[in-house]
C-alpha cells in the first residue's frame, strides 16, 4: 500500500514539459478572470520558462500588456503566438486590438478579416471589427457587425454593450437604453455600460433614473471622472437639483 501512495505522490513530477506549461496557463487564466493581473502574468511567464513554445501563454501575456496600456509590447506577444500557431484565431483578434490601440487601423482590419475569412460567424472578430468601424464613424456598419456577433452568440454582453453605444452615437437614445439593459443583465459589473445608460437617460429627459445608473458606475469605478460630471448634471436637472 505504501508503494502505491509513493507512486501516486510522484505522479505529477512525471508530467511532460508541455503539460506543466499548460497547467501554469490554466492557473494564469483563472487569475486573469479574477482581475489579478500581476499574479496572472507571473503564471504565464512561468509557463514560458517551462515551454517557450506555448502559444496560449504568449497570447494571454499580450492580453495583460494590452490591459496595462502597453499595446506595442502586447503586439510582440500576439505575433509570437501566431508564428507558433498561424491558425490561432483568438491571437489574430488580440493582435487587431493592439494595432487598433496603436491607431494602425488598416492593419487591425486585416487581422479581423483574416479571422472572418476562416469563420464568418466568429463573434469576437465581428465585434472587434464593429468597434473599429465605429471608431471610424461608420456606426450603421458597426451596428450590422454587432447584430451578426449577437446572432452568433446571443449571450455576448460586450457585443450588446457596443451595439448600444453605436445606437447612442446615432442619437437613438431610447433604443440604446433597451440594449444597455440587455448588456447589464448579462454583465452588471460593467461601469461603462452603467455610465452610457445614464447618459442616454439624461439625453432622453430622464434625469432621476440617470442618477441611479451613474451612481452605480461610480461605485464600480470610483475614479470615473466622466461619470461624476454626468451625475452632477443629472442631479441638477432632476429632483435632487
Amino acid at each position: 500500500m505504501l508503494g502505491r501512495i509513493v507512486r501516486l505522490a510522484r505522479a505529477p513530477f512525471g508530467l511532460t514539459k508541455a503539460q506543466r506549461a499548460r497547467r501554469e496557463v490554466a492557473r494564469g487564466n483563472h487569475l486573469l478572470r479574477r482581475g489579478e493581473l500581476a499574479a496572472a502574468m507571473k503564471a504565464f511567464n512561468k509557463a514560458l520558462d517551462i515551454d517557450p513554445d506555448n502559444e496560449a501563454a504568449w497570447n494571454n501575456r499580450g492580453i495583460i500588456l494590452e490591459t496595462l496600456g502597453k499595446p506595442e509590447e502586447a503586439l510582440k506577444c500576439h505575433n509570437r503566438a501566431i508564428r507558433l500557431r498561424p491558425a490561432y484565431l483568438e491571437a489574430w483578434c488580440n493582435k487587431g486590438i493592439a494595432l487598433m490601440h496603436m491607431a494602425r487601423l488598416d492593419r487591425a482590419l486585416e487581422c479581423f478579416d483574416t479571422v472572418l475569412k476562416v469563420n464568418p460567424r466568429h463573434p469576437v472578430a465581428l465585434m472587434d471589427k464593429g468597434v473599429l468601424r465605429s471608431r471610424q464613424g461608420e456606426h450603421e456598419e458597426a451596428l450590422e457587425l454587432y447584430n451578426k456577433a449577437l446572432e452568433a452568440d446571443p449571450a455576448f454582453a460586450l457585443a450588446a454593450f457596443n451595439r448600444a453605444s453605436s445606437l447612442f452615437a446615432l442619437g437613438r437614445y431610447e433604443e440604446s437604453i433597451d440594449v444597455y439593459n440587455v448588456a447589464l443583465r448579462r454583465r452588471p459589473d460593467l461601469p461603462d455600460a452603467w455610465y452610457f445608460k445614464g447618459r442616454a437617460l439624461l439625453e432622453s429627459g430622464q434625469p432621476d433614473p440617470a442618477v441611479i445608473c451613474l451612481e452605480k458606475a461610480i461605485d464600480l469605478r470610483p475614479d470615473f471622472a466622466e461619470a461624476v460630471e454626468a451625475l452632477e448634471r443629472a442631479r441638477a436637472e432632476g429632483g435632487e437639483g
